[in-house]
This record gives C-alpha cells, sequence and structure tokens, in this order.
C-alpha cells in the first residue's frame, strides 16, 4: 500500500481518530506478521477476538490499530462500528488511488491455480502483485489490494464465494478490470442451497464489469460461455473448444502427470509443458495465458512462463519419500478435483500401484453422500489398489467402491489421520503412487507431510 496519515485512515474509513497521526506503510490482521509501520485490524473471529493482541502487534512494530469503538488501546487507533467492515472500506479506498491493473479470478474449481499461474504470465511484463496463498473473502481479498507495492503495474485478485452476493461485494471493493471465470461446479452447495444460485453467483463477476474491461471465461462450460450474453465488455475466451481463442490443441500427459499441449493464440502456436501435474491444469494455464495475453503479454512469453510455473502448496505436490511418490492435493476436495486427482495419479503410477488416502469433500450439502458414493465408485473402476479413507463422513467412499468390486482387505477406514498414516506405511512399496486428498477440514495435509 502507499503510505498514509492515520487522519486518512479514518478518513477513509469514516472513523474516530484517537491519538497521535502517525505514517501508515502496511496492514496486518496477524499480530505474528506484523512489521514496523504497521496498522493492526483488530478483527472479530469465530474463535479469536483480535483485541486481545492488540498489545502483541504494537510490541512488533505497529504504530497504530483499527479496533472497535470503546476498545481501551495503549497507542494510536481508528475507532469504528466494525473493523470488518472498515477493512472493506480501507482497501476500496487504496483501490481508487491505484493505477494498477486489477484481475479477479472467480469460479468453482482452480481459482488458486489460475491466479498464481495468471500473476507468473503477467509478470513477464508488468510489475505483478498476487497474494502467495488463497486469499479470496472478505479479509483475503481486502488484503491482497492492500499488501500490493505503491508501483505495482498488475494486481492479481482471488474472489470466494460462500453464498450468493459474495463476489459482488468483493468486486464493489476491487473493482476489477479483468475478470476470469473458470467454471461452475457444485464445489460449495451445501451454503449455496441450490444449482440455481451457484448458477446466479457465477454471472456475479460479469454484471460487475459493465460494459469496461474484459471478461475471460471458459469456452469448454456451457454455463460459463453463456455469460457473455450478459455483458458488453470485451470477451476473451479459453478451453480446449475449436473456437476459443485461446486454446489447448494436442493435450498429452506424461508417466510424471504433467500435461504438455500447444498453445494457440493470436495467430501463433507455441508448445508448452506444464510444471505441475495433472490434466485439469491446462484449462487453469489456458486462463491465466488469456489474462497475460490481454494485458500485453505475447503468446510466446505467455507459454514460456506457463512452462515454469509453480502453484500453491497442498495443490498436486508431488515428491519421492523412499521410492513412493506422493501426490499431495490436500488442500481442497469438491467431486471435480477429486476425479482429476485419481485420474493423474493412475497416469503417474503407470503399470505400478495407486493407494488412494481420501478424506471428506466437504460443504456439498444435501448431495454429500451421493457424491461421495460416486468417488468410490470412480476408486472402483480405475483400478485403485489400496484405498483407505479417512474420517466418518468419507466412509462412504470406501462402502461404495467394495460394492462395486474393490476387495474388502484393500480397502481400510479409519477416524483419524495417524491411523491412516500407519496403514500407508504398513503397505506402501517401492514404485506406487500415494494420492492425499480431501477438503482442508480433514486435515491429510499433515500425513501427507509426515510422509516427506
Amino acid at each position: 500500500m502507499k503510505p498514509r496519515p492515520l487522519a486518512g485512515v479514518a478518513a477513509a474509513v469514516e472513523g474516530d481518530l484517537v491519538g497521535e497521526d502517525v505514517t501508515v506503510r502496511s496492514v496486518a490482521t496477524d499480530s505474528r506478521v506484523v512489521e514496523p509501520g504497521a496498522l493492526f485490524v483488530a478483527l472479530d473471529g469465530p474463535r479469536r477476538d483480535g483485541h486481545a493482541f492488540v498489545a502483541a502487534a504494537f510490541e512488533r512494530g505497529a504504530v497504530a490499530a483499527l479496533v472497535r469503538r470503546g476498545s481501551r488501546v495503549d497507542g494510536p487507533a481508528v475507532e469504528v462500528a466494525s473493523p470488518g467492515d472498515a477493512l472493506l472500506a480501507l482497501a476500496g479506498d487504496e483501490r481508487a488511488g491505484m493505477d494498477a491493473v486489477v484481475v479477479g479470478i472467480t469460479g468453482a474449481n482452480g481459482k488458486t491455480s489460475t491466479k498464481d499461474m495468471a500473476a507468473q504470465v503477467a509478470a513477464r511484463r508488468l510489475r505483478t502483485h498476487a497474494s502467495p496463498r488463497s486469499f479470496n473473502n472478505e479479509i483475503g481479498t481486502p488484503m491482497t489490494l492492500l499488501g500490493a507495492p505503491p508501483d505495482v503495474q498488475v494486481v492479481v485478485a482471488e474472489l470466494g464465494a460462500r453464498r450468493e452476493g459474495d463476489v459482488a461485494l468483493l468486486c464493489a471493493v476491487a473493482r476489477p478490470d479483468v475478470v476470469v471465470v473458470t467454471n461452475v461446479g457444485v464445489a460449495h452447495m451445501e451454503v449455496f442451497g441450490s444449482w440455481e444460485a451457484i448458477v446466479r453467483a457465477s454471472a456475479e463477476p460479469i454484471d460487475a464489469l459493465g460494459d469496461r474491461g474484459a471478461a475471460v471465461l471458459n469456452a469448454d462450460d456451457p454455463i460459463v460461455a453463456a455469460l457473455a450474453g450478459r455483458t458488453h465488455a470485451d470477451v476473451v475466451t479459453f478451453g480446449r473448444s475449436g473456437d476459443a481463442d485461446v486454446r489447448a490443441v494436442d493435450v498429452v500427459v506424461g508417466a510424471d502427470g504433467r500435461a504438455a499441449f500447444t498453445l494457440v493464440a493470436e495467430g501463433r502456436r507455441e508448445p508448452v509443458r506444464l510444471a505441475v501435474a495433472g490434466e485439469h491444469m491446462v484449462p487453469n494455464a489456458l486462463a491465466a495465458a488469456a489474462v497475460g495475453i490481454r494485458l500485453g503479454v505475447s503468446p510466446d512469453e505467455a507459454a514460456a512462463a506457463l512452462s515454469t510455473a509453480t502453484i500453491a502448496p497442498w495443490r498436486m505436490e508431488t515428491f519421492d519419500a523412499d521410492g513412493v511418490r506422493v501426490l499431495n492435493d490436500a488442500y481442497n476436495a469438491n467431486p471435480e478435483s477429486m476425479a482429476a486427482a485419481l485420474r493423474t495419479a493412475m497416469i503417474m503410477a503407470g503399470d505400478g500401484r495407486v493407494i488412494a488416502v481420501l478424506g471428506q469433500m466437504a460443504e456439498l450439502g444435501s448431495i454429500g453422500a451421493e457424491e461421495h458414493e460416486r468417488l468410490g465408485e470412480l476408486v472402483a473402476r480405475l483400478g485403485v489398489a489400496r484405498l483407505i479413507t479417512v474420517g466418518p463422513e468419507a466412509k462412504t467412499i470406501a462402502v461404495a467402491a467394495v460394492r462395486e468390486g474393490v476387495e474388502p482387505e484393500n480397502v481400510a477406514g479409519y477416524d483419524g489421520a495417524d491411523a491412516a498414516l500407519a496403514d500407508v506405511r504398513a503397505h506402501a512399496r517401492t514404485g506406487d503412487v500415494v494420492l492425499v486428498k480431501a477438503s482442508r477440514v480433514a486435515g491429510l495435509e499433515q500425513l501427507a507431510e509426515a510422509l516427506r
């Protein structure tokens, strides 16, 4: 962010300045990562109240705090009715003063991977900032904007949604010039309540564009492609469809699970071999290329960037451990990404075996049991050698797999990750591929890290 006086912060958030008018150079919501010159925002959380950490933030170098009215703070502060709302307002004010192009990444699946790749493509020509993690909510998106350096040219922000209106709110703050919609899926059926609500929410970023900027849309997803009819902004399509503006042809997946393809854009054909495993990373890469090309990156520069681009940890991350290849995709899970990870693991195993350690897919609501059953059926069809489920919600996967023909002795279900880890260590042998995949609530990234 650009340095600003605390009085300017107070004006931006309609708060009351208390104490000295110091200069604020950064913003933090976690007292453990406060830097000298920071404004500490004391957020009200479901488990912790940020006001309890104001003193620690000052000790670490914060020069001021943003707090609820009536809080007793031993130092400069801005008092507001709601620190959370004030954080959104401050980010909106910061955005209003930016000369940078803001890219908003939305969709059911692949947001973080697309965000990471798009930032690395854009960085070939432009000073680019993106959050290093999955910052995509009413805290994360503002922090992405406020974390951008003053001379930034492109900010790539992830815009997530748990209910209708979430993306519209974040778009009002970020005011993206370019919006990407990766796909529409059932990942959050429980919180959205219906497929119709999910579809309506997918249109929110397009509606926010109005008639300016560009909508970057997945040509292979009919619902996303149809969003082109909702906007007067420029439309750029990506996908494997023959009429996509930025498309992939000749897609092949190597023994290491990494996809190679020819990038076709602007009359050019450029070879790409992704650094990340999974054929489902191809559309994410195409979306990133489409963003970069929109911003002036040439197709050959985009292809070169994609061939080295990395993504956030615990997403299709591979490593070897005592002769066993581990595929750690434990950050999140939904029916589409579960299927993609399983297929990738089977390709990587070749003639070898796959041991799948699977946990629950969260937030599926009324379709949860059915989707877990379908996952078990897929495990059986693919020929997974050993299935290990973790947590009571995931046991439906095991039941369905046995029903579809997997031998019961090759299936095990555990309540916790420690027992599952012991099972992997007891059964894995040289040449096996171990897939670890679940929604974050299952905590299976710890199991994968233990294998490392």
